[in-house]
This record gives structure tokens, sequence and C-alpha cells, in this order.
């Protein structure tokens, strides 16, 4: 039968005219929405939507993780960005991990803590541009985590998956310790303490105080550095966003330490090769992709650090001549030799929100791996990121674990202007897959022709390391001919390993919303 849906994509886009909100859980786009109909703007649906997430999707993000943000201001015709990562202890030491035997930094515990950087992030959002206070765009938050809320099918297999992570690093009786099962009602009533003490006290209340002396204790007692004064000194930083134009449209990202740089130079190289004529997700058309992929992420493992303790080389990375130069090397019929970088995972939730006055708010936020450095603060609620493991012990590398000093970060908001007006809001989550799928997105809009569910649902690839990962209706023909190239093809990677994807569009006139939201995670987009 046919189907009245754009393209190959299983559902239709969601529209609206007064605003739009899409995000990786139900619960969390409908307190979007509802933030939306009670006098909020994109700014204070994005943070409902991020604070009800950080509860019932606690695997990949809390309120003990960081988050990024792009906004559109249509006010001042302008993207701003605002970098929400917390840096290392003071009392950080490379030299003391080092002289303990690690020659990497540890994955979870203690000592891979950052300073959680989300709680000041959602705060300086809504100061500057938000219309709603804490109090009101935490109130599901706290009411999810106070009275239970059933947890959704993906979100429970991974944190089924992740739950022993917990276990060990905390115990057994922790939030997160056990096992789940789709559609379980779950509370947290220390995690609802919390929040509602930020809601009505504001951030302050997380940062000082008997929660941040709580946090600090637990910290310690898993074998980090963290100090109250760490916590008190932390701000989120307003940052000049980078960007690129692909064909005809501005695409912005946060500046470093994140990676969103890696897109824009995958895109410069891109921009150089008929896509459209090479087909979509033909041998082809991967293959460039991938050795784009592959040029990005080694210039970003040799120079993304935090900015203000390292020289990063941003204009040389986005120059189009530099571009230039790396796509002379792209050969059509073999891979390149490259050193690759370490692969990067992550756990993170992402979701957008545009409303009546065309007003855009890109946010991610993210504990980094699934339930992140596994420490549980059992008396808060509040489980603690591993950021830190994303720092070099390296001396002579510029992300080199340092007192004070923000790591390499994985998170990326995105955000595309057309004509000098917002066209796409997006992001998609999974570590090292959010540059490359954010670039496949955008390939498949613009050099494709998809519509905007297609566009999020279509096939992707996933190169980590010197390995690349297709989904499965990428088919054997395809996969002989990249392997024919050199690529290393490997498989048995589930849905989520290609990263989970929302987006909403504005049309030209900015009269009309679509909105999708990708299969791969449970969530929904939702228009009023």
């Amino acid at each position: 039968m046919d189907r009245p849906i754009a393209g190959n994509a299983t559902r239709s886009v969601a529209l609206s005219r007064r605003g739009m909100v899409a995000s990786s859980q139900s619960l969390a786009t409908l307190a979007g929405v509802n933030a939306l109909r009670e006098g909020g703007n994109a700014v204070d649906a994005a943070i409902a939507a991020h604070a009800v997430m950080g509860v019932v999707e606690p695997h990949s993000s809390t309120i003990g993780g960081d988050a990024f943000a792009l906004i559109w201001e249509p006010r001042e015709a302008r993207v701003f960005a605002l970098n929400g990562s917390g840096a290392a202890s003071m009392h950080a030491s490379s030299d003391r991990l080092r002289g303990d035997g690690h020659t990497a930094m540890p994955e979870r515990g203690g000592a891979a803590i950052t300073v959680p950087g989300a709680a000041r992030a959602f705060e300086a959002l809504a100061a500057r541009f938000g219309r709603r206070t804490l109090r009101e765009n935490f109130a599901e938050a706290v009411a999810h985590a106070e009275e239970g809320f059933p947890i959704a099918e993906i979100a429970a297999a991974a944190w089924s998956a992740s739950a022993p992570i917990v276990e060990r690093h905390t115990g057994p009786d922790a939030a997160y310790a056990r096992p789940v099962r789709a559609g379980q009602v779950v509370r947290n009533p220390e995690l609802a303490r919390t929040l509602r003490a930020i809601a009505e006290d504001g951030a302050q209340a997380f940062y000082e105080g008997e929660i941040a002396a709580s946090m600090v204790r637990a910290i310690v007692a898993a074998g980090g550095t963290m100090t109250l004064d760490d916590l008190s000194a932390y701000r989120p930083q307003w940052v000049e966003p980078v960007s690129t134009t692909y064909r005809g449209h501005r695409v912005f990202a946060p500046p470093p330490n994140g990676q969103g740089i890696a897109g824009l130079e995958m895109l410069n190289l891109l921009e150089g090769f008929e896509l459209r004529a090479l087909g979509h997700n033909t041998a082809d058309h991967l293959h460039v992709l991938i050795e784009a992929k592959r040029l990005a992420h080694r210039d970003l493992d040799r120079h993304l650090a935090d900015p203000d303790h390292a020289e990063v080389p941003v204009e040389r990375l986005l120059d189009k001549a530099y571009a230039a130069e790396l796509r002379a090397r792209i050969r059509p019929d073999r891979v390149l030799a490259l050193d690759e970088a370490a692969p990067l995972r992550g756990g993170t939730v992402y979701a957008t929100a545009v409303d009546g006055e065309g007003r855009c708010c890109s946010l991610i936020s993210s504990v980094y791996m699934n339930f992140g450095s596994g420490v549980v603060d059992r008396a808060t609620g509040v489980l603690f990121q591993n950021r830190g493991a994303l720092f070099s012990l390296d001396p002579a590398h510029p992300n080199e674990l340092a007192p004070g000093k923000r790591p390499y970060h994985t998170i990326v908001p995105w955000m595309v202007l057309r004509d000098k007006r917002p066209w796409l809001s997006y992001g998609i989550v999974g570590g090292e897959m959010q540059p490359q799928g954010a670039v496949q997105i955008l390939c498949n809009l613009v050099d494709f022709g998809m519509g905007l569910q297609e566009a999020l649902e279509g096939d992707r690839v996933r190169h980590t390391d010197d390995t690349s990962a297709l989904e499965s209706g990428i088919g054997a023909e395809v996969r002989a001919a990249l392997a024919a190239k050199g690529h290393r093809l490997v498989g048995g990677f589930g849905a989520y390993s290609y990263g989970g994807a929302q987006a909403i569009a504005l049309d030209d006139d900015g009269g009309v919303f679509s909105g999708a939201s990708d299969p791969r995670k449970d969530g929904i987009a939702l228009g009023y």
C-alpha cells in the first residue's frame, strides 16, 4: 500500500506553527511543549525537556553531567553559544596518576569526575534568554523523580546493560545499580530533593552548601580529588560559535573544547565532491565520507583541548584552502594510511525547541559513557559524569590532564542557517558518532533531497578507530566494494551505536515548523 510519507521514512514529521520540541523521551518532549504552552519560550522548553531526561534517561544524562547550547535569538538575529562543561579539580595531577602506574586516564571512578556543569548552564540559559524560572522549568522533572515514571524500552535496555558499572563503583544498594524492565515505575526521591533545591534556591544550592559537601564526600571516597572550592568556583562560559558554509548553508557548532569543529572540517572536505552524483550510501559515497571523517578526527586527536590552556588552530582547521589540501589526498580507489585516533563512546541526551517567535534552542547534555563514572552520591541521588576520562596523560599533548582544565569534549549541538535565517536546529548523540552522524544527516537533506524524518532514519556508517560499521540497510555489494578499497568493516553493533538524532526545521517564511525524532531512541517530536 502506498504511504503518504516522504521517501523511506517510517512516519511523518510533526508540524506546527506555534512551537515545536523534539527529544529522546516522550515525557521530556511533553515537558518542553508544556513549557511553551504555559508562556515559556524555546530556551525554557529545552531546559524543561533536559531536566526530565536527566531523570528518565539517567544512564545518558543527569544533573551531574555537562551541557552545551546554541541559541538563535531573533531580536539580535545571531547565534549564541554556551559552554557548560566543567573542569578538572584544582588538585588533579597527571604526575600522580602516572606515578600510580596509569598510562591512560581511568575511565570510571572518582579520578574520572570533572565538575558537573549542567546545573549552572541551565540557570545561565534561563537567566539570559528564558522567560520562566528554574522552579517552573524543573517542575515536571521533580515530579517524575518523586512520584515515579515508567521507563521507556530503549532506555531500559541501556540502563540494564550498564547497571553493573554503578554496582561496581558505588555498591548494589545505589540508585541505578540494578537492571530495570520497560514499563517499570522508577522513583528517585533523593534526586527529587536535589532538583527541588536547585529549582527553589538556584544552582548555588547544587554547588555550595550541604548538597555540594555530600557530593564531594562521595567523589573523594571513590578516589577523586574534588573540593568544595572546585564546585563553588565553577561558571559556564558564553563563547563565540564556530561555523563554516556548506552549499549555501551556514553551519554552527560550539568551539573547542568541543569536537564540533571536526564535523565542520568534514563538511569543508565533502563540499568538493559531487555526493549526489556518487549516489546515496554507495561505496563511493561512503568511501569519501569515511576518509573525510578520518582526516578531520586525526586533526581533532592532535589539537583539541581547552583553549584556555592550549592553542587550538581553529582558523587553520576551518580554512577552505586547508580542506582543499586534505581533499587532494583522498584517493577514489583506496584508503589513506593514517594514524588512527582512539575510539570515543558516549551516553548523551539531546533536545531542540523552537517557539512562535522563531527562537531556536539546540541543547545537549551528557554524563559521557553510560552511567558516567559509575559513582552515585546516595544522599543526593546525583550520578557523576566521567568526562575526565577524555584527558590525556601524555605530557606532550595539549589535552594533558591539568588542574582547572576542561577536557576534550564530545557533545555537540548543531544549528544551520539558510539565507541568514534559521533553517535547522538538530543534534545527534553517541560520542564520536556525533560529528559524523550530524554530517550524514545534513548531507541527506542538502545533497540527497530527503525529507526531515527520512534524513534522520537513513542508514548510517560509524567509523571508529580503524574500522567502520554499517547499518543493516547497506547491502553486501556496497560492503564488498568498500572492503576492496581497503576499509576494515565490522558488524554486530546495535542501533544505538549509530546515534540518536532529534531535529526541527523551519520553513523559509519561518511560519511552519517540522519536527523529527530518530527511531533509534525512545523519543518523539511534538508541536502545539
